[in-house]
């Protein structure tokens, strides 16, 4: 890992780092908000009021990348069972559903409530902490109901690039003038989207939500950040902008010190000691703020469908990022829905950003119950969600969203063994259709627009 010219970084419009792959020539983030992107598309459509009562939450994070989905998550339970929160007890979170209340009068008192919760107050104010979450009045939620002690939340992170974890805890969020750092690869596709809105928000992730990750790091091993080229690049200049100061600093002054120790034999100052006892006291704080027992994350450095077949655990949450179906399918076939399905809890969710016919239609012949996930932000439909109950979801799939299901682009990927190449599984895929009676999608919307 010398370089990064497979992963290239740039900043989306709302101050968050995007990643953009040479070999694909494609980008794997939003180009309008990486982090408003994961909150939209992966945090706020969760049932939060029924996760939240969960003694042990159980996360599997499949394509975890730079890990925006768990950050994410980790920054909202924080900042929402926080003992700060505890103490203003005359409000309550709102455990966002993405129904906008039309009483609020900008974006930043937009207001996302649970449609099991109507009775909440309608008079609103913005939250106060750093990710802006959102409150209402409402003296009848207790404290012990959304918040229980000693939580303990397990995630399984799974990506085969363990290069991109590590970089992880010290990515930025929050770059005020993102529009300073123009893109190196050539973003004339997704120029239109950088820089556009003025008055978008600047979300960012809290610094305990990195020494969090830091610490999951170290304990898988305390010599992890010895990679040549994981220091190469913390070190690099040009890098430098797209690095949270306070850890990268941290970093480099243990490192410094380190290597600069003439007294070798006080092996109790070298760098794993120091990082590890400071990244320690931070996860530490963190827990007791929040009144967690416990914050896992186990990270799996390999295919997802080996990892999948051979894991026994039953998640609660399933964030499914892997790349776009069309050039990786090998994580959005039918026999790796089955997989997953197998691996959810019954009032368990899958999210994720596509909505491919193809996709959906793997979704339900392995089993589930699918819906829309809907922004009331950019007023459409943003992704997909799978369920196993189906009281879970708010926004079903519409006459024509269905039809679309049954024709040629409704034919989902197949990976018999889950051990085929994304090339074998494209080809057999191309196949079928061509062979296949069904009506094109361009055929089956001219007839519906002529109805």
């Amino acid at each position: 890992m010398a370089d990064m010219s497979e992963f290239q970084p740039y900043f989306t419009n709302d101050g968050s780092v995007g990643l953009y792959n040479g070999n694909f020539d494609d980008i794997y983030h939003s180009a309008t908000g990486a982090l408003t992107e994961s909150y939209e598309k992966f945090i706020y459509p969760l049932d939060f009021n029924s996760l939240l009562k969960k003694d042990d939450i159980k996360i599997l994070d499949i394509c975890y990348g730079i890990g925006y989905n768990s950050k994410s998550f980790l920054n909202f339970i924080l900042k929402n069972s926080s003992k700060t929160f505890a103490k203003q007890k005359h409000y309550a979170p709102i455990y966002t559903d993405n129904n906008y209340d039309s009483n609020c009068n900008n974006y930043n008192d937009k207001i996302y409530t649970d449609n099991k919760n109507s009775d909440l107050s309608k008079k609103c104010v913005s939250g106060k902490f750093i990710q802006k979450e959102f409150f209402c009045k409402n003296s009848e939620i207790k404290e012990n109901d959304i918040n229980p002690k000693n939580r303990i939340i397990e995630i399984t992170a799974v990506d085969s690039d363990a290069n991109l974890a590590l970089l992880s805890p010290f990515i930025k969020t929050g770059e005020k003038h993102p529009q300073k750092y123009l893109p190196k690869f050539n973003y004339e596709k997704i120029k239109k989207y950088l820089f556009s809105d003025k008055n978008v928000n600047k979300p960012s992730i809290d610094s305990d939500v990195n020494y969090i990750l830091l610490k999951n790091l170290f304990d898988i091993d305390k010599e992890i950040f010895d990679k040549r080229g994981f220091i190469e690049i913390i070190n690099d200049k040009s890098y430098r902008p797209f690095f949270t100061p306070e850890i990268r600093l941290l970093f480099q002054f243990c490192q410094s010190y380190r290597l600069n120790n003439l007294y070798k034999l006080v092996k109790h100052l070298n760098l794993h000691n120091i990082y590890y006892r400071y990244i320690t006291k931070r996860y530490k704080k963190a827990l007791k703020s929040a009144n967690l027992g416990e914050i896992k994350i186990e990270y799996k450095f390999d295919d997802a469908r080996k990892i999948i077949k051979s894991d026994s655990t039953t998640y609660d949450v399933v964030f499914l990022d892997a790349f776009t179906p069309s050039k990786c399918p090998c994580l959005w076939t039918v026999e790796f829905f089955k997989e997953i399905f197998e691996h959810m809890d019954s009032g368990g969710m899958l999210l994720t950003y596509s909505m491919s016919a193809s996709v959906r239609s793997a979704m339900i012949e392995a089993g589930f119950y699918i819906g829309n996930n809907f922004s009331t932000r950019e007023n459409k439909n943003i992704g997909t969600i799978a369920v196993k109950n189906p009281s879970l979801i708010k926004y079903p799939l519409s006459e024509f969203d269905l039809g679309l299901l049954k024709t040629k682009a409704g034919i989902f990927y197949r990976d018999e063994n889950l051990t085929a190449q994304n090339d074998a599984i494209i080809k057999a895929h191309k196949i079928e259709v061509e062979n296949s009676d069904k009506i094109s999608r361009s055929q089956y919307v001219k007839q519906n627009l002529n109805r």
